[in-house]
């Protein structure tokens, strides 16, 4: 009798577990997981468990438009700048110019300088 509980036992065992492998199947989704998915599914507790996003994020937003507040006044600070050295630039050509004018018209006439002839070298 001890063999044939064990038997009924064994029996009812292997149903048991095909069935469950069965259920299993049949219950699970009929398309096959890509590895993204599985990691998306993983990852799905972890995502809940943020603390401060929505602070973060507001702050990010907040940099983001100051920092494009900062490079627009820098780029117009940049303009007048180079306007300004331009400007300056321009003044000081200017001023070199009229300087060499004038010295070119206090500058006395050089007195006509005879060309003196060589004689051809003696051999």
């Amino acid at each position: 009798m001890a063999r044939q509980d064990t038997t009924d036992f064994l029996t009812a065992f292997a149903v048991g577990a095909v069935l469950g492998i069965g259920a299993t199947l049949l219950l699970r989704n009929s398309r096959p997981e890509t590895a993204k998915e599985r990691l998306l599914r993983e990852l799905k507790p972890h995502s809940r468990k943020k603390i401060g996003g929505g602070r973060v994020a507001r702050g990010v937003r907040r940099g983001r438009a100051a920092a494009v507040d900062m490079a627009d006044d820098a780029i117009d600070t940049g303009r007048e700048l180079l306007s300004e050295f331009r400007d300056e630039v321009k003044r000081i050509v200017e001023d070199a110019r009229d300087e060499l004018v004038e010295a070119l018209e206090d500058r006395e006439p050089a007195p006509a300088r005879k060309r003196s002839r060589r004689k051809p070298a003696e051999e």
